[in-house]
């Protein structure tokens, strides 16, 4: 019975688990918010403080700047918000602007008119598509990238405190000590960190099960 390949390290699934929350943590916490500005979020009228046209042409980005009361913002600070042509022309003439903001929370507005952008779509996703490739890449030659040597056994396998070991004792022989990364009938593959060592049991017993540590004697082969 052929050893089955290693399962993925638990390290390095939360590795790839907090690569994925960091890429798309900015993203959830916008679709968050302006969820929440939406469903809890107050109208009010901002005073417009500036105006701009950018790429002026067939296709110009229009933005508006802003400040709430002092009774929704007391540090009176200026936002900025991209909106579509008519909100545009119409914040410029009454020097006014229809926002729904989250009451305590001025970053979280929504701006009557706003355009959004999908940048921020575009960018998560590229990095999603280009971590999702690195790992099919990865799995696909994990054999090749961390090497694997072959031994066989000179005696049973044996539990043992965690820790990695591939000690020579004299001549082929070895004392080799990991975590059992996959289990057979008459092999097993000891994950010892930067390499991996498969043991051929050559009729000697395994009562020590996957995951767990394990030491055995055995000559390097290969």
């Amino acid at each position: 019975m052929p050893v089955p390949p290693p399962r993925p390290r638990p390290k390095a699934v939360l590795l790839v688990v907090l690569v994925v929350v960091l890429i798309n943590l900015p993203l959830a916490q916008g679709v968050l918010t302006r969820r929440q500005v939406e469903r809890s979020g107050t109208d009010v009228t901002a005073t417009v403080t500036d105006h701009d046209v950018l790429s002026p042409g067939d296709d110009p980005d229009y933005f508006v700047a802003f400040v709430f009361d002092e009774a929704v913002d007391p540090d009176r600070r200026t936002w900025t918000a991209q909106v579509d042509r008519a909100t545009y022309d119409r914040a410029v003439r009454r020097r006014e602007l229809a926002v729904r903001v989250l009451p305590g929370d001025p970053p979280a507005y929504r701006v009557e008119g706003q355009v959004t952008s999908r940048a921020g779509w575009l960018v998560t996703g590229a990095a999603d598509l280009v971590l999702l490739a690195v790992l099919l890449l990865g799995w696909r030659f994990r054999g090749r990238l961390r090497p694997q040597l072959r031994a066989v056994a000179t005696d049973d396998v044996e539990g043992c405190p965690p820790g990695v070991a591939l000690e020579k004792l004299e001549g082929d022989l070895y004392l080799i000590r990991g975590e059992v990364a996959a289990v057979a009938d008459d092999e097993i593959v000891l994950d010892l960190g930067q390499r991996s060592v498969r043991v051929l049991l050559d009729g000697h017993r395994n009562p020590v099960g996957h995951l767990q540590p394990a030491q055995v004697h055995g000559r390097l082969i290969g």
